[in-house]
């Protein structure tokens, strides 16, 4: 009987849509409330958390836009080491939002992404290679300071 009443209860909740999972309150457009959940976690040094935090203040989702907060809290989960946030900050810097365009600096945290796992990161360097946005020298230049950073 008391597993019954339980699986019961988590249906309701579930159907309901009441959740505390901030990401999937994200995916749901409740961007507010994923945020108020993210927030604590990001302080806390959630790398995931950091990037969502972070992804919130580019897009002005549930906040107002500000990209100096999303910089800060994309930087923050890229010195971690996570590769999505390493990306968001190589398109930051490549689109020169709130920092100066700068596309070796963009190309690093790309090469970065990428050796981390972050698909998306490897055509965006070709893409900075491919529209001769770079040079061979810079490129080489931006991989040497990859691999000072990390």
């Amino acid at each position: 009987m008391k597993k019954t009443f339980l699986y019961l209860a988590v249906f309701l909740v579930t159907a309901c849509g009441d959740t505390s999972d901030p990401k999937i309150l994200f995916e749901q457009g409740k961007y507010e409330k994923a945020y108020e959940l993210w927030q604590p976690l990001a302080i806390n040094g959630d790398l995931t958390a950091q990037n969502y935090l972070g992804i919130h203040y580019y897009l002005g989702l549930g906040v107002r836009r500000n990209y100096k907060q999303a910089e800060t809290w994309f930087e923050k989960a890229a010195n971690g080491g996570l590769p999505d946030a390493q990306y968001n900050l190589g398109v930051m810097y490549e689109n020169g939002e709130f920092v100066s365009q700068d596309y070796v600096t963009a190309y690093m945290w790309f090469f970065v992404a990428n050796q981390n796992g972050n698909s998306n990161a490897r055509k965006r360097m070709q893409g900075l290679s491919d529209e001769h946005k770079l040079f061979p020298n810079q490129i080489r230049r931006a991989q040497e300071m990859a691999g000072k950073l990390f």
